[in-house]
């Protein structure tokens, strides 16, 4: 299923592995406008008012943060993934090359006196 595909609000109330997946695969896009708009799909799924209730933020201003249009906080944003059942995880990219370590930026070391 693809975040650009018809979305089914009934497959994805109170079902944290589908909404794990569509989320997956919407953070793939590394664009943080579709990860927003997947989230705020996913929250008018559920009921809103007791997601509201859940997670401490007003029912108005979820509607806002999650349309798509704004840049919401990572805090509001995990409360939002907590009250649909999910976790955000880091994982290392499949393509990630190996670089070589980045010098330490500071002051040089002190020469000993003789």
């Amino acid at each position: 299923m693809s975040a650009k595909q018809s979305f089914d609000p009934k497959k994805f109330r109170d079902n944290p592995a589908l909404i794990s997946e569509y989320l997956n695969e919407a953070l793939a896009s590394y664009d943080l406008a579709v990860l927003v708009a997947a989230i705020g799909t996913v929250m008018r799924a559920q009921n809103v008012v007791a997601l509201s209730e859940e997670t401490g933020l007003r029912r108005e201003n979820l509607y806002r943060m999650f349309a798509g249009h704004r840049d919401p906080s990572l805090g509001n944003t995990m409360k939002m993934l907590a009250g649909f059942g999910v976790q955000f995880a880091v994982e290392p990219r499949a393509s990630f090359k190996v670089k070589p370590p980045r010098p330490k930026l500071g002051r040089p070391k002190a020469e000993a006196a003789d």
